[in-house]
């Protein structure tokens, strides 16, 4: 009876998990892999286009940044942003400090600051979705940023993607990272699957089985006394 449980068990674990296909899509910044070496006077924008799941849900996202490093050792921040859309098409910048002040002694995130959201060449059209992702400072050592979405930001990815098959990265440097390049992964995953009635039938029937078997040994062991 023991084996026929376990095999039960196997059985039912293996209908909620047939057909359930990961996957792996993989982006890099066409014709500018690592953004300008984000540069500390420019806010860019990386929209992403005829993004197809396949009817796969998502199931984690995860931006790299290779070797990044800062040029100096005074303060600084990089504010990265998931976008519904951009303006632009691929890699487009805009100039957020038009004084070149060296060192950048201006840190705010412009995605978030409406200074310059009125503009008719601000990267982001009004109303477009804004997830905020995260922000960090970096040394004069490279060191590779890796950076995994919460559950939210899965959600908001998942949302953007649906709306019209695409969606974009926000990065506003304030100072100069230098790094090898920029690299944003989805994974996903297709929805499991709900066992088929007959299978189901199979499962219940087995079951039955074991009941009625262990009723039939109770009533014999009880006639015996």
């Amino acid at each position: 009876m023991k084996k026929l449980l376990v095999s039960l068990a196997i059985l039912f674990v293996l209908c909620l998990s047939s057909n359930v296909k990961a996957d792996t899509l993989t982006f890099t910044p066409p014709g500018n892999p690592d953004l300008s070496d984000l540069d500390h006077h420019q806010v860019y924008t990386w929209r992403v286009n005829n993004v197809n799941l396949n009817g796969q849900q998502i199931t984690g996202a995860r931006i790299t940044i290779s070797n990044i490093r800062n040029w100096d050792t005074n303060a600084n921040r990089l504010f990265i942003h998931l976008l519904d859309s951009a303006r632009n098409a691929g890699v487009a910048s805009f100039v957020d400090d038009p004084t070149n002040s060296v060192p950048v002694t201006d840190i705010r995130d412009d995605f978030v600051d409406t200074r310059y959201h009125n503009r008719s060449d601000w990267l982001v059209a009004p109303g477009t979705g804004d997830t905020f992702l995260t922000s960090q400072s970096f040394g004069t050592t490279a060191t590779n940023f890796v950076y995994n979405f919460n559950a939210a930001q899965i959600q908001a990815l998942m949302t953007y993607i649906t709306n019209g098959g695409s969606f974009a990265l926000g990065f506003d440097p304030d100072c100069h990272f230098f790094n090898d390049g920029i690299r944003f992964d989805i994974f996903t995953a297709a929805p499991a699957s709900v066992p088929e009635p007959a299978t189901m039938a199979l499962l219940g029937t087995g079951l039955a089985g074991l009941y009625a078997r262990k009723r039939r040994k109770q009533q014999k062991a009880q006639r015996a006394v």
